[in-house]
């Protein structure tokens, strides 16, 4: 009898373990530039930094076991366009989330801009994830724009671009750099990956 309680006991320990992995989603979330690309640069503000910080406070607030987060940098490295394209595809994820911030010469140009590519493999479930982090936002200065960058038509899942906002937007540039708008974009954005994942 104890044995035949064992051998139960075991099964439903691996039953477990089997579920949890079958619900377990992988979201990449692209850090953009690293190295010597610095992206876009306001006096001493650096959108490789920014995007990284926001993308650490995205790992750090997740909660939800069954969402396994991976960053294509971890580090500051430059990784080329074609080299993340292949680095995302091999990781067969849910979707991918590309973070980035903006620039512009007239400096009262401001808000989030969100990015999809008509011809992506993936571009209806694009759209979709587009319109979860839209929601998540939860602001009238968002918005979802198509566009042929390099990324959006490689990747074979699919993918949004997200211009956070402008640094050269005072508004936007006080939430980019400060420990407070930086969370909050780290939250929104965590509550369009629940929404992606559902």
């Amino acid at each position: 009898m104890k044995t035949l309680l064992k051998l139960i006991g075991l099964a439903l320990l691996v039953f477990t373990f089997s579920f949890t992995d079958v619900n377990k989603k992988t979201i990449v979330i692209d850090v953009a530039h690293g190295g010597e690309d610095h992206g876009c640069v306001h006096e001493s503000h650096i959108e490789k930094e920014i995007v990284a910080s926001i993308a650490n406070k995205i790992i750090d607030l997740n909660q939800n076991p069954n969402t396994n987060i991976v960053l294509t940098r971890e580090a500051d490295k430059f990784i080329s366009l074609d080299e993340r394209a292949k680095m995302i595809n091999n990781l067969n994820p849910e979707f991918v989330i590309s973070l980035h911030a903006n620039y512009h010469y007239d400096q009262d140009r401001n808000g989030t801009e969100i990015y999809i590519c008509e011809s992506n493999a993936e571009a209806q479930k694009s759209k979709e994830l587009a319109n979860h982090i839209s929601h998540s936002f939860n602001s009238d200065r968002v918005k979802v724009r198509n566009a042929n960058f390099q990324l959006l038509k490689n990747v074979e899942y699919p993918i949004a671009f997200i211009e956070l906002g402008f640094l050269s937007n005072a508004e936007d540039r006080t939430q980019l750099i400060s420990e407070k708008g930086q969370t909050e974009f780290a939250y929104s954005i965590l509550r369009a990956i629940e929404r992606g994942v559902r």
